[in-house]
């Protein structure tokens, strides 16, 4: 199905210099993919990037359904009324109105809890982010806040926010069978990239940190996965 843009929103809690951390990374992202598609003006088949951030419709009454991203939280809340259940959230997002009227994928950042619990991955312990390929993708900031220089968390935070992004677009792609793991029946990059299975936040500053050092988000066969997904976007093959 063709998804002509991303939509990129945060939830009331994010601090303005997270959420700008993740803008700028798919910004990033955005840069090292154009290079591949020819001269600027030719073709460009990445996704629109909108961002939304925290975002409310003014004309709705309070509470409305899917009247802001305040609603979202609300009743994308897990039992315990604290942490937010991935199941919840994703189907939230699946039956969005602009969904039917004009399919994208969407970006969140939180600052709450994320617990995964769909299917045979149910885990009460909080995760990084969970991921619907193909639909949307979900951060949280909170086991990073176990990273107390604002550097190093900023840089983790990349990490994160280039790794659900491939997610996002499915990638590694699933017919892909070198340098590849399998992780919960999602594949995971094998190279130093941001594709690698990423669990807690020490991992995620250790290969932040990798990255950083060799000046590289993507390995090079991640790299190519990411172009091919974003063509099949543009033209409706995925």
């Amino acid at each position: 199905m063709r998804r002509s843009f991303i939509s990129m929103t945060w939830t009331p809690g994010v601090e303005l210099e997270d959420a700008q951390t993740m803008v700028r990374t798919v910004e990033d992202v955005y840069g090292i993919l154009r290079r591949s598609f020819g001269e600027p003006g030719q073709f460009d088949p990445l996704p629109i990037v909108r961002v939304f951030g925290s975002w409310t419709i003014p004309a709705c009454p309070p509470h409305a359904v899917y009247g802001s991203m305040d609603w979202f939280v609300t009743h994308s809340l897990d039992d315990t009324g604290k942490r937010i259940s991935a199941a919840r959230f994703l189907e939230n997002v699946r039956l969005e109105p602009w969904q039917a009227n004009n399919p994208h994928l969407d970006l969140c950042m939180t600052e709450h809890v994320v617990v995964d619990d769909r299917g045979s991955t149910a885990s009460p312990l909080g995760v990084m982010g969970v991921s619907q390929r193909s639909l949307a993708s979900l951060i949280s900031l909170s086991p990073l806040d176990s990273i107390a220089n604002p550097d190093l968390r900023k840089l983790a935070i990349r990490h994160v926010v280039a790794h659900f992004l491939g997610l996002l677009f499915d990638v590694p792609i699933v017919n892909r069978t070198e340098h590849v793991v399998e992780r919960d029946g999602d594949l995971f990059c094998s190279h130093e990239c941001a594709m690698r299975y990423t669990d807690s936040s020490s991992a995620a500053l250790a290969f932040a940190q990798q990255q950083a050092a060799s000046n590289q988000i993507f390995c090079d066969a991640c790299q190519r996965d990411l172009l091919a997904q974003v063509v099949g976007f543009h033209y409706g093959l995925n």
